[in-house]
């Protein structure tokens, strides 16, 4: 168990014996998808027990607790799905914990539901912030890996051996940086794009068909996140360039740099 690993999981465990965690799932692709796979692999893994959120059931906001799957959903001028579901439920629960993600904006919620809200960040920039708005570090904001690094590896793995040279993974939507598409691209991360990830089979499912096809390939570039630390994980040559703002850079020096040689960031200026 690593270092951030354990700091989540002794978190988590002081308040299990007296509480009812409830799983939600963020929504987004299968990038998010590996999130919500990696999670479950921690769950099982640290022996955590849970109870998938259900809109429609009652909730008790003595007991309940509320885990939020993290990833790149808080994203104010992005999206606002995240932000709309904790905002809607977070009166249902005595706590609601963030799992590691990047957050940008979206203060109000933030500032007034601090006494509620335990925010993991999964790099840097977004720990600072949190941290500006009056959260206490090691109390209500804590810095932590991608949940994808909590991903149980072997149990996904085809063993195919590699035969192919290079794949290109690149962003087709909203957060690519220039909009300009590799030829011969797959863009992965969009086979699924939804709220589907509480369907614990089908995130990882998602997460196996994403990591059979980087094993055939020797190099991989990407501007996606979740390529870029599958990719990594794999021990591929991944070259990771930058999306729309500060997230793939920034999750790069928190996880990435001096861990995993054979990953190299793009800058672009």
């Amino acid at each position: 168990m690593t270092n951030t690993e354990l700091k989540l999981d002794l978190f988590l465990k002081s308040y299990h014996p007296s509480h009812r965690f409830v799983y939600k799932a963020n929504p987004g692709n299968a990038g998010d998808g590996v999130i919500a796979s990696a999670t479950y692999d921690f769950f099982e893994r640290n022996a955590l027990t849970y109870t998938p959120y259900r809109d429609g059931e009652r909730y008790s906001s003595d007991t309940d607790i509320l885990i939020f799957g993290g990833g790149g959903n808080l994203i104010e001028g992005l999206y606002s799905e995240g932000r709309d579901f904790i905002q809607n439920n977070i009166g249902k629960f005595h706590k609601v914990i963030i799992m590691p993600s990047t957050i940008r904006g979206y203060s109000d919620l933030l500032t007034n539901n601090i006494d509620k809200l335990v925010v993991f960040c999964r790099e840097d920039i977004t720990f600072d912030y949190i941290k500006s708005l009056n959260y206490e570090p090691n109390k209500n904001v804590f810095i932590t890996d991608d949940m994808a690094f909590y991903l149980d590896l072997s149990k996904y793995l085809s063993l195919k051996p590699v035969y192919k040279k290079q794949a290109n993974c690149f962003r087709t939507d909203s957060e690519s940086l220039t909009g300009d598409y590799k030829e011969n691209n797959h863009d992965i991360s969009l086979t699924w794009n939804g709220d589907y990830w509480d369907n614990e089979f089908l995130a990882r499912n998602s997460t196996r068909c994403m990591l059979n096809f980087l094993e055939e390939y020797k190099i991989v570039n990407t501007d996606r996140l979740h390529v870029a630390i599958l990719a990594s994980l794999l021990g591929k040559e991944v070259n990771f360039y930058p999306n729309s703002y500060y997230k793939n850079e920034a999750v790069y020096n928190y996880s990435l740099f001096n861990h995993y040689p054979k990953t190299c960031f793009i800058t672009t200026s």
